[in-house]
């Protein structure tokens, strides 16, 4: 964990996840002032405390989950200011990325990201909470 906090302060207490590109299409009305998502301390600690074996892999596949995601997410009854992006990033595995966008401040944050069961994405592709993205 001391790791994770010297990594943050370096980057003046959040990292860079990626960048999201202006072409997608928010749903639920969010517009997403702030393209630039980053990872605050306490979420890279919350990932690394729930899934220590899928840290590394999160880390890695998140700027391209959000630079080209192939499904996105979104559950408003849950909260309306997140959006969850999922992408094949190996040959069996998937990862979702979830992002609060907090418009009014300008802000876009990491609220998760964890490997994601094929059988749960066709799940929540059967539910209607998540859709294929046109022109990934």
């Amino acid at each position: 964990m001391a790791h994770l906090g010297r990594v943050a302060e370096d980057y003046h207490s959040a990292l860079v996840a990626g960048v999201l590109p202006d072409w997608i299409e928010l749903p639920g009305g969010l517009i997403g002032r702030q393209r630039i998502v980053r990872f605050a301390e306490e979420r890279l600690q919350h990932v690394a405390q729930r899934r220590p074996e899928s840290l590394l892999f999160c880390l890695l596949h998140t700027p391209l989950v959000l630079a080209s995601p192939q499904y996105l997410g979104y559950r408003p009854d849950v909260d309306r200011r997140r959006v969850e992006f999922v992408r094949q990033v190996s040959v069996s595995r998937l990862l979702l990325v979830a992002v609060k966008f907090l418009d009014d401040e300008g802000e876009a944050w990491v609220s998760t990201t964890h490997p994601l069961d094929m059988v749960h994405l066709t799940r929540r592709l059967r539910a209607g909470t998540m859709q294929i993205v046109c022109g990934s």
